[in-house]
């Protein structure tokens, strides 16, 4: 599937996206599978074999990105306030549940108004890691999604970036209004990450 998205500038970057399930065969998180796969997925999801990001100069492209990350971004907060221990981590991911929300609610309108249809739910690899964060919990939870968080921002700040220097007026002024938003949360992210044992 990634290789329809990839062809179709489909890159699940942003909010984005964080990773395959992490799961080893006895159920616990293998962090370092994760993290390979995450920066595998990064440089073969973020720019097209010229090396340009197709998000700075496809609107669609842009939008399907967007529109992927921010479910992520949703979804992992949701399970987050329930699976956390950390009231901070909870916080934060309440905050990511708001911010994101709104922000998908403005992409839409966008994509609506140029009738560009965007994902309406998460590619599979997405779903099967959220799936195997509900599993989790305490602190092996706290690390793990704060430790995606981190790494989604980073994508996710990125992908704005591109965003905001996109040929559409519409798309770029919404990257460039929301990329400050990203760049808080990113870091917030770390800065929760670090008081993390």
């Amino acid at each position: 599937m990634k290789k329809v998205f990839l062809a179709a500038t489909l890159v699940a970057a942003l909010m984005v996206q964080a990773c395959n399930s992490g799961q080893s065969t006895d159920g616990t998180t293998d962090s370092t599978s994760m993290d390979s796969t995450e920066m595998s997925s990064t440089s073969d999801m973020a720019t097209d074999t010229s090396g340009q990001n197709p998000a700075s100069s496809d609107p669609k492209a842009f939008m399907e990105q967007a529109a992927i990350g921010g479910m992520m971004e949703v979804e992992a907060g949701k399970i987050a306030q329930t699976q956390a221990s950390s009231q901070r981590v909870k916080d934060f991911a309440a905050l990511m549940v708001k911010d994101h929300s709104a922000a998908n609610k403005e992409l839409m309108g966008i994509a609506s108004k140029k009738s560009v249809t965007v994902p309406a739910s998460l590619p599979a690899n997405e779903q099967q890691h959220l799936d195997a964060m509900k599993k989790m919990s305490g602190a092996e939870f706290d690390k793990h999604y704060m430790g995606m968080m981190v790494q989604d921002h980073d994508k996710t700040v990125s992908l704005f970036q591109a965003g905001s220097k996109n040929s559409d007026a519409d798309v770029s002024a919404f990257a460039t209004k929301t990329l400050p938003i990203i760049e808080g949360h990113a870091k917030m992210a770390m800065e929760i990450q670090g008081t993390l044992k």
